[in-house]
């Protein structure tokens, strides 16, 4: 990985149209910002409403309140996305293959892998829905199943970008299927009560910052005994040969300079000079995975006109299991290096020695959250509601992928150390406000504010590959009664993501990490350092 500084404008616009009866949204990092139109016309407000089979995925409570035989519901929104990415190249610097801070490296300005426009940073048009379906079992209990996108994302930058070596592209798919059942002891108290089983597939790009990576891939050979170095002059020092500053260091050979600061200044200098500066390469990451969780609710009706709701919906935990390949063919040995390993491609000695393709594993974390929401219907024409959502996102600490290690044929093990990102995230919230205005028998209009509170803490936090930011979400909708039994829910929603900088440093080596100030950490966690 490599430290880098871009800074980042986010802005979004969503659209969505929903057929037949439909629900809702969620709210900061992974989060959609809509499900189904019943719900987005309002912003989201309407959980305690309970109108459709959707309620299941907001409160499973509302379930009982449900009044006929079947319902269906099923709906498709189209987010139509536009964002605008600006990237400071010269502050953004390779930097965690040395010894330095972040901000003392070389910029990255002119670099031909990673000084390009960002260009767009999502895709133009992207899809979401669910479907949902309720069944009264008799008088007090209804059953339910959901089916649906329980968040996700999808980032698209150019590959020469200036963030290319932290992420090029990344995608982030998750489906829940989620049973449910409602019962209602009587008019006012009813409680309710799902499983979730969630899928999700991973895949993320990434470039790799060849001229970062070199120290570290000639300090992983020599530990190795993979790579043989020239000698130093007998009783000449580093000082004299290179002029790095280590007075008084005597040593015959690279490899037997123990001192830690001589070692990597002078892994430095002769490091970054293996490969040509200006190959490329990258590797991608793609995993699936399952979770399990479950939601529970309970509703409250003080009377025909006011109803309340409590909700719960667990943290699950999606375990991710898959592959890590390496794209190495445009990689290639400088002058020394092929002087070193004449008979042996550069490509053909990382994939044997240092970066093997191999297998994958990692968990997602999707948070818990508790909501409450009131319902109240002032009069024959206009219903009021409110929703406040918590979410625990602090329970997304870091983000890791696990690397197996690999076996050479002499029985010895190429070890990769970890990819992730340091998320840091706080606890979030959302609270939506909403209204219904019943125009005539057939016609309901809608309309609402949603505000979301991004978990991501400071701009040393952002990373590009999750650049969220406070959501502010205004919403206007409709529901049509075409018939008695079929309905139209259709909702537009522009969703403003507030203005935002990203100041994220990747701090890695090899197996070990520096510390939070930079400095070098030699029993740091593990991460992979590309």
């Amino acid at each position: 990985m490599v430290s880098q500084r871009p800074l980042f404008t986010l802005r979004a616009l969503t659209f969505s149209m929903l057929s037949l009866a439909a629900s809702s949204g969620i709210a900061g990092g992974l989060d959609l910002p809509t499900i189904t139109a019943s719900h987005q016309g309002t912003s989201n407000a309407n959980g305690a409403e309970a109108n459709d089979p959707s309620v299941l995925y907001y409160n499973p409570a509302g379930l009982a309140r449900l009044k006929g035989g079947l319902q269906v519901s099923q709906g498709f929104s189209a987010l139509i996305i536009n964002g605008k990415v600006e990237a400071d190249q010269n502050g953004s610097r390779h930097g965690a293959a040395t010894n330095q801070k972040s901000d003392e490296g070389d910029s990255l300005a002119g670099d031909p892998n990673a000084s390009g426009d960002p260009s767009t940073f999502w895709p133009r048009v992207l899809g979401a829905g669910g479907a949902f379906i309720s069944l009264p079992i008799d008088d007090m209990v209804t059953a339910g199943l959901g089916v649906f996108a329980p968040g996700g994302g999808n980032f698209n930058y150019k590959s020469d970008w200036t963030g290319a070596y932290q992420v090029d592209s990344i995608a982030i798919e998750l489906i829940n299927i989620n049973p449910s059942i409602g019962i209602r002891f009587d008019d006012k108290h009813s409680l309710g009560f799902g499983v979730s089983v969630i899928g999700g597939h991973i895949r993320q790009k990434t470039q790799i910052d060849v001229k970062g990576a070199s120290p570290y891939l000639l300090d992983s050979s020599l530990k190795s005994g993979t790579l043989d170095l020239f000698e130093l002059p007998t009783g000449e020092t580093l000082e004299t040969v290179y002029g790095l500053g280590c007075q008084g260091i005597l040593a015959t050979t690279l490899s037997a300079i123990t001192n830690p600061i001589c070692r990597q200044l002078i892994l430095d200098a002769v490091g970054g000079g293996l490969a040509d500066p200006n190959s490329s390469g990258s590797a991608q990451v793609e995993m699936y995975g399952y979770g399990l969780g479950f939601n529970v609710g309970y509703m409250f009706a003080l009377n025909d006109k006011t109803r309340f709701g409590l909700a719960y919906r667990s943290e699950s935990k999606v375990k991710f299991r898959g592959d890590l390949e390496w794209d190495l063919k445009e990689i290639k040995g400088s002058a020394l290096y092929n002087a070193l390993k004449p008979g042996q491609s550069l490509e053909d000695f990382l994939r044997e020695n240092q970066r093997p393709d191999t297998t994958a594993k990692g968990n997602l974390i999707i948070p818990a959250r508790a909501s409450a929401n009131v319902f109240h219907q002032l009069n024959d024409k206009i219903d009021l509601m409110a929703d406040f959502t918590f979410i625990e996102t602090s329970a997304v600490d870091k983000i890791r992928v696990q690397f197996t290690d690999v076996q050479r044929s002499d029985g010895s093990v190429i070890k990769q150390g970890d990819a992730g990102i340091d998320t840091k995230w706080r606890d979030s919230f959302k609270v939506s406000f909403g209204g219904n205005y019943r125009y005539d028998d057939k016609l309901t209009l809608k309309s609402g504010f949603q505000y979301d509170l991004t978990p991501v803490p400071s701009a040393e936090f952002r990373h590009p590959g999750a650049p969220d930011s406070d959501r502010y979400m205004f919403s206007v909708g409709a529901n049509y009664k075409v018939k008695k039994n079929l309905t139209v829910d259709a909702a537009y929603s522009v969703t403003f993501l507030a203005d935002s900088e990203s100041n994220y440093t990747d701090r890695c080596r090899t197996l070990t990490r520096d510390d939070a100030e930079g400095n070098y950490d030699p029993e740091g966690e593990t991460c992979t350092g590309n």
